[in-house]
């Protein structure tokens, strides 16, 4: 019986899981981040949106971190054998790109947060420590690597979507069945 975690032509369910979550939750910060900041003044909505989008990020960061150690504790699959040097080049640089981001975007966020003077208090409950104090120089920084870091990590799943679409479609060589539950992969 093949375990979820050491399956060699695919992802295992727990990578699976939080591979869609990740996408789902890192699409909605970006729609809400994007919205609550085009809402004019300060209403009890957008300082709502604000903590939601916060505690998204918060949620991302640990679903990462989550991830990073299930990745290395399972068995991932090996890259098709028809794959070029340059093309599993691609694909690690990309990966690592991804990751990267989707650290760094949560963390600018934070960093942009408490620079504001504005602790962050997840769900409400657990408020993360304060790392840096107040400092409007700081803030300005973090925001601008925040709202960079977040559109590079948009542009990044773009094209990972689209190159797993073009494995699927144009290649058709089963990779995107890899990270879908019940596609033929590989």
């Amino acid at each position: 019986m093949r375990s979820a975690l050491s399956e060699n032509h695919r992802y295992g369910l727990p990578m699976v899981v939080i591979h869609w979550l990740m996408a789902l939750g890192i699409l909605t910060a970006f729609a809400v981040g994007l919205y609550m900041v085009d809402i004019p003044g300060i209403t009890p909505f957008k300082l709502k949106l604000f903590n939601w989008h916060k505690w998204l990020g918060v949620t991302l960061f640990t679903l990462v971190l989550l991830r990073m150690v299930i990745r290395m504790v399972s068995k991932t699959p090996k890259y098709p054998a028809h794959w070029g040097h340059n093309t599993v080049l691609f694909a690690k640089l990309g990966h690592f790109a991804l990751y990267v981001l989707m650290l760094g975007v949560p963390t600018m966020g934070y960093l942009y947060s408490l620079a504001a003077g504005f602790p962050v208090v997840w769900f409400g409950v657990i408020e993360l420590p304060v790392l840096i104090d107040k400092d409007p120089g700081l803030k300005d920084l973090f925001k601008t690597l925040h709202e960079l870091s977040a559109k590079g990590l948009v542009f990044l799943v773009a094209g990972h979507v689209l190159m797993a679409l073009k494995h699927h479609f144009l290649d058709k060589d089963g990779v995107l069945g890899r990270m879908i539950p019940g596609a033929k992969a590989d």
